[in-house]
């Protein structure tokens, strides 16, 4: 009886065990260390547009805790959807299981992500606070402007450095990658 129990606990425990997430496919690396930057596809003068467009459709959104409500400024829409949503996806990139194959990519989705982030938490906002106060077009334009000459080169430099390792790493296993 003692060593039936024992069988069928060691089974329980095994089944558990393999029941258990241990290791992460290669699709779940590729998609959240690099697909996911889809997200930065407007990142700029673009994502500042689309902010605009949206705003005037009555569509520009924040969230917390209650849930998704339209945003009060753009300010608002930075700090209660973009940089949440970035957070949200730092930490699934931070849950990936790190391997020695997966290592390099991981860390360069990281150095992108949070690069964009602190983009966010500073000029992007700086350029919202235009955008609320009804800055003229010219001084909002030239803030965009300064911006990206100061962000796309490392920006374009990251991005470059985690494709360059998400590809090769996408081919090795299978995963179709359309590019544009």
């Amino acid at each position: 009886m003692k060593t039936k129990i024992i069988l069928i606990a060691t089974a329980l425990l095994f089944f558990v065990l393999q029941s258990c997430k241990m290791e992460n496919t290669p699709e779940e690396y590729f998609d959240i260390t690099s697909l996911n930057t889809n997200l930065f596809m407007e990142f700029g003068a673009r994502d500042f547009k689309r902010m605009g467009e949206t705003k005037s459709a009555s569509q520009l959104m924040a969230y917390d805790e209650r849930g998704t409500f339209p945003a009060k400024s753009y300010e608002d829409h930075i700090l209660r959807f973009k940089i949440p949503f970035i957070n949200q996806a730092i930490e699934k990139i931070k849950d990936l299981k790190p391997t020695e194959e997966t290592t390099p990519m991981i860390n360069a989705s990281l150095d992108l992500f949070n690069y964009v982030k602190e983009k966010y938490q500073t000029d992007y906002v700086k350029i919202a606070r235009l955008m609320d106060n009804k800055a003229s077009k010219e001084e909002i334009e030239k803030a965009i402007f300064e911006m990206e000459t100061v962000t796309f080169a490392t920006f374009d430099q990251k991005y470059k450095k985690l494709w360059d390792l998400a590809l090769p790493y996408a081919k090795e296993h299978g995963i179709e990658v359309k590019t544009f």
